[in-house]
Order: structure tokens, then C-alpha cells, then sequence
């Protein structure tokens, strides 16, 4: 079994949101699968962010198989990232905001976290964006680790604020 990186399109509506509802519970918010769905269906619909989902690869062979785990198999998608295009005013260049990358507890451990944030940068240069920028709790460690192998580094220049509004 192998994953396939790839934009999501409306018609993964349905399957992006049931992940993005698990993400959210993961950061302690309620469950809200309509909420989730309204919230995806937005964005896409809008083109206000930029969707990249990792696709179980199974030939319809293997679906029959009863030796595969019935769960795995009815969640075709593994994990996704969603990006938020913004600008660099400085370089007058495009830049990417990495908000959420999420994988499925069914399919950890498969290199799918990796091949989301490779396809996010592979879409960052086709793009012309001068970076991705994002935000992780400083706890997440396996988090951090993984970033860091993938070239991001910790910004020691800047100050990161926020208001809450």
C-alpha cells in the first residue's frame, strides 16, 4: 500500500472534513462534523486555501482482501495539509502559511506527514514563493524534529504575537 499526494478537490469535501474534524479534536475543540464540512467546503469553494491530501493507492483487487484492516481500507485518505496563500511585503514575493497538517492515527508511522510537507514546499516552488511559514507547539517535539529535517528552521529574529479578538 502506498499514498498519493494530491490537491483536493470538491468532491473530497467529505473525507477532508472527517480528517479536519479529527485535527480539531486533537486540539482539544468539540467535535463538529458539519461545522468541519461548511468550514472545507468554504475554502475550496472560495480558493482561500490550498489542500493537499495523501490517497491510500490500493488496486480494487486488494479492497477484497480480508487479511487488510476493514478500518484503513474505509479511509481512503491518510492525512492532508492545508496552506494559506499570503505575501511577503519585504521580498514583494508569495509566501505559503502551513496552518494544519494532520495523518490519520490508522496511517502514522508511513512517511505521509513527510511526503505532505514535501509536496507543500514542491507547491511553494512551482509557485514562486519566497517561503512556508508555520507554528507548532512548543511540547511537539516529534513535530519540531520532523520540520527541522525537512529544512524548516526556528526563526530566532522575530517575535511572534497575537491578539485574540
Amino acid at each position: 500500500m502506498g499514498y498519493r499526494i494530491r490537491r483536493a478537490e470538491l468532491g473530497d469535501v467529505n473525507g477532508v472534513s472527517q480528517l479536519f474534524n479529527e485535527y480539531r479534536m486533537f486540539y482539544d475543540q468539540r467535535a463538529d462534523l458539519n461545522g468541519a464540512s461548511e468550514y472545507i467546503k468554504e475554502r475550496m469553494e472560495r480558493n482561500e486555501s490550498v489542500i493537499l491530501i495523501a490517497e491510500l493507492e490500493m488496486n480494487t483487487d486488494l479492497r477484497d482482501k480480508s487479511s487488510l484492516n476493514d478500518k484503513l481500507v474505509s479511509n481512503e485518505f491518510g492525512g492532508f495539509v492545508q496552506l494559506y496563500p499570503s505575501f511577503s511585503s519585504v521580498s514583494m514575493k508569495p509566501i505559503w502559511v502551513l496552518n494544519d497538517l494532520y495523518v490519520h492515527a490508522d496511517h502514522r508511522q508511513r512517511g505521509i506527514a513527510r511526503k505532505l510537507l514535501q509536496a507543500a514546499r514542491r507547491l511553494g516552488d512551482e509557485g514562486g514563493a519566497v517561503r512556508i511559514v508555520l507554528s507548532t507547539a512548543i511540547s511537539n517535539k516529534k513535530a519540531q524534529a520532523l520540520y527541522e529535517s525537512e529544512g524548516y528552521t526556528l526563526d530566532t529574529n522575530f517575535m511572534y504575537y497575537e491578539l485574540q479578538i
